[in-house]
């Protein structure tokens, strides 16, 4: 059997390499980024990849956290290259009542731990 060089064969499998892990990366969900803080003051921030996500995808995850509101998610903002490298866009949205409805304030349940950085006043 010949002998083939060993360098061709090592970049080689280090391009594989590369190539397989950020395919992996760049198939993130989108997901939620805030916590229950800032979700009582009707706040969601998502983030995603625009390769293989979209606006209203991420809008269905903040649909999840605004229903135990009783309410909707609303896009205020997006803006790209604000989340982390797989999944870059950062989409802010406010939880505001369905059209039509009149539900009640969002309660404070579920108040921050003592060791919890408090938010600053709105």
């Amino acid at each position: 059997m010949k002998n083939l060089p060993l360098r061709p064969l090592l970049l080689l499998g280090l391009e594989l390499v590369s190539v397989l892990g950020l395919s992996a990366c760049a198939a993130e969900k989108p997901f939620v980024t805030t916590d229950y803080r800032f979700h009582q003051r009707g706040i969601v921030v998502a983030c995603f990849n625009e390769e293989n996500a979209t606006v209203a995808d991420a809008v269905k995850v903040a649909e999840e956290v605004c229903r135990q509101y009783d309410r909707t998610a609303q896009v205020q903002l997006i803006q790209p290259y604000q989340c982390s490298w797989s999944a870059p866009t950062q989409v802010t949205m406010s939880c505001v009542a369905r059209p039509g409805e009149n539900p009640g304030p969002i309660l404070q349940h579920g108040a921050p731990m003592r060791h919890d950085t408090p938010l600053p006043a709105w």
